[in-house]
Parts: structure tokens; sequence; C-alpha cells
């Protein structure tokens, strides 16, 4: 499978994590935690786990390598996480927060190069 592909896979299914943590944040805003998982909320986050979970049995059971797709899942799902916080949800990023995810993006760069080229 060409690796543009399998990256996309991945953004794919980091994407339905992140939106069911952030449907997540929104069933919690039921006031209690019965209420929470009464909500519409809660059952778009579950659907959306059970989504992810088939994406990365795939990719496991078609022998991609845990360290990548492990670290892509991490900056991906971090970028996705920080945009949800910042536009839906008005969080603020500093600016240590905003150099921890370039080196983040840039251990990831280093992971997922060629061997010959380290």
């Amino acid at each position: 499978m060409p690796k543009l592909l399998q990256i996309l896979l991945i953004v794919l299914a980091v994407i339905a994590v992140a939106v069911a943590d952030a449907f997540l944040k929104k069933a919690s805003d039921q006031g209690s935690l019965h209420r929470a998982f009464q909500s519409p909320w809660m059952m778009g986050a579950m659907l959306l786990y059970l989504f992810q979970i088939l994406f990365f049995t795939y990719m496991f059971v078609a022998g991609w390598e845990l360290s990548v797709v492990g670290s892509l899942q991490t900056v991906f799902y971090a970028l996705v996480v920080l945009l949800a916080g910042i536009f839906i949800f008005r969080e603020t990023l500093t600016l240590v927060q905003g150099v921890g995810i370039l080196l983040a993006v840039g251990g990831v760069i280093l992971i997922n190069l060629p061997s010959s080229a380290a």
C-alpha cells in the first residue's frame, strides 16, 4: 500500500478519535455522569471510537509497524485536538505549547526517516 494512503488512513482514524473526544467534552456539559451517558454526543463518540478501532485493526492486520503508526497517530491527534480546542472550545495556546508541537512533529519526521538516511 502506498505510503501516502497509509498516512491518509492514519489521519482519518485520528480525526475520528479527536472528534470523539470533543463529543465527550460536549456530553460532559450535561451536568452529571448519568446525563452525559444519555447524551447524543456520547453515542456519536462511541461510534467514532468504533470507527477508529476498525481502522487501526485493519492497519495492523495489513502488517503496518506499530512504531510508525503510533508516532504518526500521536502527532496528528495532538494537532487535531489542539485545533478543536482553539476553534470550538475557545481555548488558548501558549508559546511553550506551540514549541512543543513543533518539536513533536520534528520527532515524528525523524522517526519515520528510512534507516539509510539516519
